[in-house]
C-alpha cells in the first residue's frame, strides 16, 4: 500500500503551525523515524489575516492564496491537506472545490471528538477568533450534532482576542488567569464542554499543561485525525 503524505497549509499562525507537526509526531505510535508519517510543510506566514477580511471585506482576501498553496500541496505529492487555523475553515468549501483531495475539516474533528468523549455533552462553549464566532462556522457544525453552543459574554470576547493577537500571536506570555476565568464563565453559562476554536489558544493550553478533559483542543482533534487518515496509529500517553 502506498505511504499517505499529509500537507500542511501553514503559517496560519507560523507559531501554531510548528506546534501542529510536533503534535502529529508525539501522538503517532512509532518506534523508529521510518515509521512516522511523511509531511509537506507550506509555513506561508505573508497569507493576509483571515478575522481582518471576514469582519471587513475591503481587507486583503487570504483565499486566492490559501487555494494557490493548497494546489501546490497537491502538487508535491500529499494524500491530503490539513490547515491548523480554525478561522481560515470559512474558506473551506472554495478551497475543497479547488483541489481533488481531501482536506480535512478541523471543526467537524473537533465537535466529533467532542462527542465521542465528554459525557452527557448537550451544551458547547466556543472559544475562537471574532473571525470565527461572526461566520458562524463553530455554531453550524455543532447544531448539525444537535448540541447547544454558548459564546463568550462581549467583554470577554475582546479580552480573548487581546489573549490570542497581543500575547500569543505577538510571542509573549498569555494572562493565563484572564484565559481561565472566561473559560469558567463558559461553564457557569451551563456548557459541558469548552472547545478550543483558535489553535493560538492551543498553544496556552500547551504551556500552561492544561489537562482537563471537559477543554477540548481543536489542535490536537486535527492531529488525531491526520493521524488516522495516514493509516497510523495513535500513541497512547503511558
Amino acid at each position: 500500500m502506498q505511504e499517505k503524505v499529509l500537507g500542511v497549509l501553514g503559517g496560519v499562525g507560523p507559531l501554531a503551525t510548528v506546534y501542529f507537526a510536533d503534535l502529529v509526531i508525539k501522538m503517532t505510535e512509532a518506534k523508529t523515524d521510518q515509521e512516522h508519517i511523511p509531511m509537506v510543510i507550506l509555513n506561508h506566514a505573508s497569507i493576509p489575516d483571515r478575522t481582518a477580511y471576514i469582519l471587513d471585506n475591503s481587507k486583503p482576501d487570504p483565499l486566492p492564496v490559501m487555494i494557490a498553496d493548497a494546489k501546490r500541496l497537491q502538487q508535491d505529492g500529499c494524500s491530503c491537506i490539513v490547515i491548523p487555523c480554525n478561522t481560515a475553515h470559512y474558506f473551506y468549501d472554495a478551497m475543497q472545490e479547488s483541489v481533488d483531495i481531501p482536506i480535512l475539516n478541523i471543526l467537524e474533528e473537533t465537535v466529533s471528538y467532542a462527542e465521542k468523549t465528554v459525557p452527557n455533552l448537550r451544551c458547547i462553549g466556543i472559544l475562537a477568533t471574532e473571525g470565527t464566532v461572526v461566520s458562524g462556522a463553530y455554531q453550524s457544525v455543532i447544531q448539525k450534532h444537535n448540541l447547544d453552543y454558548r459564546l463568550p459574554a462581549k467583554e470577554d470576547q475582546a479580552s480573548l482576542m487581546h489573549i490570542i493577537y497581543d500575547q500569543v500571536k505577538a510571542g509573549e506570555k498569555a494572562d493565563i488567569c484572564e484565559f481561565l476565568r472566561i473559560v469558567g464563565a463558559l461553564k457557569k453559562a451551563g456548557c459541558d464542554a469548552v472547545v478550543l476554536g483558535c489553535t493560538e489558544l492551543s498553544i496556552i493550553r500547551k504551556d500552561f499543561a492544561l489537562t482537563q478533559p471537559d477543554i477540548v483542543d481543536s489542535m490536537e482533534c486535527l492531529a488525531r485525525a491526520s493521524i488516522l487518515f495516514c493509516g497510523k496509529k495513535i500513541k497512547e500517553p503511558s
